[in-house]
């Protein structure tokens, strides 16, 4: 178990958005969503144009896998009913849902990666 393991697809995607996200974003907490967002003009006023969460979109997901230089597996012990997600500088990932279990690999990758840098 991991420190991600017990929070909600909501806040993993939260986490996930302030790591990758190159654009701007909301996270608007009434519909527990991340939106992609545009400003319009030079007002405080914007335009959400989409959503990002990485813990049920598989396309969300995707780019995380080849950032992080994830590999993924069926977990072969538990009769493949759940998956395995992980690479050399994390822990293992076990999780039924693949697309979550991408995200936790992924914020675990990005802790690594800071600690790193933080010893430079």
């Amino acid at each position: 178990m991991n420190k991600y393991t017990d929070q909600s697809d909501f806040e993993i995607n939260k986490k996930v958005a302030s790591h990758y996200l190159p654009c701007d974003y909301n996270i608007n907490e009434h519909t527990k969503t991340v939106e992609l967002i545009c400003y319009l003009g030079d007002t405080d006023e914007y335009n959400a144009y989409a959503t990002f969460a990485p813990c049920s979109n598989p396309a969300s997901a995707w780019d995380l896998i080849l950032d992080a230089k994830l590999s993924i597996h069926p977990d072969f012990n538990n009769d493949c009913k759940s998956w395995v997600v992980r690479n050399v500088h994390i822990p293992m990932v076990n999780e039924t849902n693949l697309a979550r279990a991408i995200s936790i690999a992924y914020l675990l990758f990005k802790d690594v990666e800071n600690e790193t840098n933080n010893k430079r």
